[in-house]
C-alpha cells in the first residue's frame, strides 16, 4: 500500500503542479467502535496469608523438638523446647521468697492492729511483697518463653537447628506458613484504580502449573499511589483448599474491571505526536483536518482514543507527513482513477 502511495503521490504532485487539483491521495479508514474487555493484567509472587520464622527470645539449649518437617500443626501446638531447668530453679526461689514476704505481711498487719510496729513499716512489708510477686511472674514468663508454640495453624517448614543445640536469642529455628489461602500482590495503573474495589474476582495462573486456573478476590488496596511508577499496590486474596499453591510462586492475574464494553481503537500508526498532546488527521468534506485526541489503553498496535474522534469519522492511516490542515485528499483508488482518465485524456 505504501509503494502504491509513493507511485502515485510523484506523478499525481507533478499533476497538481502542471495546473490540476492540488490534491493528495492517502489511505483512508471509515472509524468504527470495537467490542472490547476492560481487563487488567499483572504479575507477582504468591506470599502466605500468614508467615512466620520461629525465634526465641532467651538463651538456652533446645531439649526438645516436636514437629516433623513439612507437615501441618494446629495452632496452639508445641514446637520446641528449650531446656528449662535454671529457669524452673529461679522460679522456685522467686516462689520461696514470696512466701516469706506473705508470712511477714500478714505478722505486720497483726502487730499494726496491736500498735507494736508503726504504719510505715506495714508500707514497707506491702511494698517488698509486691515486688517479689513481680519477680515470680517474671520468672514464670521467662519459663514460658522455654516453649515455643505455633501462632496459627500452617504447615511448618524445614527445620534450622537440632536438639542439644544453644541457640541465642532470635535466631532461626523454622518457618511456618498459613497455606490454606495465599496473597498476591501486584501494581496496578492508577488509570484503573477509579475501576478495582473490594471484592473485585480475579483469576490467575502459574507456571508451576500450566493449564490450571485459580481464582481469588480483591480483599486490599494501598491507599498511596507510588509518585514514580504512578502504580497502587492491590492484594488479592486466593483460597488454596487443596495446597496446590505454594508461596515464592510466579503468577500472572487478570480481572474484568466492567465499565466499557465498547471503545475506538485506531492503529498506533494514525498518531501523530506534538509537543502539546497527540493529534490525527480527518478527512472531511475532501480536506484534511487536523485534531486533537485523547489516548486511552493500548494494545499492541492499537490505541484507544477516548476524545476527539467519534465513530463515522474517516481518519488517514497513511501519508501524514505530507498533509497539512485544509489541503484536499483523496483515496489511493480514486487518484488512480482519475490519474487513468487524465493518461486517456491526454492527447495523442
Amino acid at each position: 500500500m505504501r509503494a502504491l502511495f509513493i507511485l502515485l503521490f510523484v506523478p499525481l504532485l507533478a499533476f497538481a503542479q502542471a495546473g490540476g487539483p492540488p490534491f493528495i491521495p492517502v489511505n483512508l479508514m471509515k472509524v468504527s467502535e470495537s467490542p472490547v474487555t476492560n481487563t487488567v493484567d499483572a504479575v507477582g509472587a504468591l506470599i502466605a496469608e500468614d508467615s512466620v520464622v520461629l525465634r526465641p527470645e532467651i538463651d538456652g539449649r533446645i531439649d526438645k523438638l516436636l514437629f516433623k518437617e513439612g507437615q501441618p500443626v494446629k495452632k496452639g501446638a508445641v514446637l520446641v523446647v528449650l531446656d528449662s531447668a535454671e529457669q524452673r530453679a529461679r522460679l522456685a526461689a522467686a516462689q520461696a521468697d514470696l512466701g516469706l514476704a506473705e508470712s511477714r505481711y500478714k505478722r505486720s498487719e497483726e502487730l499494726v492492729a496491736k500498735n507494736f510496729i508503726s504504719r510505715q513499716a506495714l508500707d514497707e512489708a506491702r511494698a517488698n511483697l509486691d515486688i517479689l510477686r513481680a519477680r515470680r511472674q517474671q520468672e514464670q514468663v521467662a519459663l514460658n518463653k522455654t516453649i515455643l508454640r505455633a501462632p496459627f495453624s500452617g504447615v511448618i517448614g524445614l527445620r534450622q537447628v537440632s536438639p542439644g543445640a544453644y541457640v541465642s536469642k532470635g535466631s532461626d529455628l523454622v518457618r511456618l506458613d498459613a497455606l490454606g489461602n495465599l496473597k498476591l500482590e501486584v501494581p496496578v495503573p492508577e488509570t484503573y484504580l477509579s475501576l478495582v474495589r473490594i471484592g473485585l474476582p480475579i483469576t490467575l495462573t502459574v507456571d508451576a502449573l500450566p493449564g490450571q486456573t485459580f481464582s481469588g478476590t480483591v480483599h486490599a488496596i494501598d491507599p498511596v499511589v507510588d509518585p514514580v511508577s504512578r502504580n497502587v499496590r492491590v492484594r488479592a486474596r486466593i483460597p488454596n483448599p487443596k495446597g496446590q499453591l505454594k508461596p515464592g510462586m510466579f503468577a500472572r492475574a487478570t480481572a474484568d474491571l466492567g465499565g466499557k464494553t465498547s471503545a475506538i481503537l485506531l492503529p498506533e500508526q494514525v498518531i501523530v505526536p506534538k509537543s502539546d498532546g497527540s493529534y490525527v488527521f480527518l478527512a472531511v468534506d475532501g480536506k484534511a483536518e487536523l485534531r486533537k485526541v485523547t489516548l486511552g489503553k493500548r494494545e499492541p498496535g492499537r490505541v484507544e482514543i477516548v476524545s476527539g474522534v467519534k465513530a463515522g469519522d474517516t481518519v488517514v492511516l497513511d501519508g501524514q507527513i505530507k498533509l497539512r490542515p485544509g489541503v484536499p485528499v483523496v483515496t489511493l483508488e480514486q487518484a488512480a482513477q482519475m490519474m487513468k482518465k487524465k493518461l486517456a485524456d491526454k492527447p495523442r
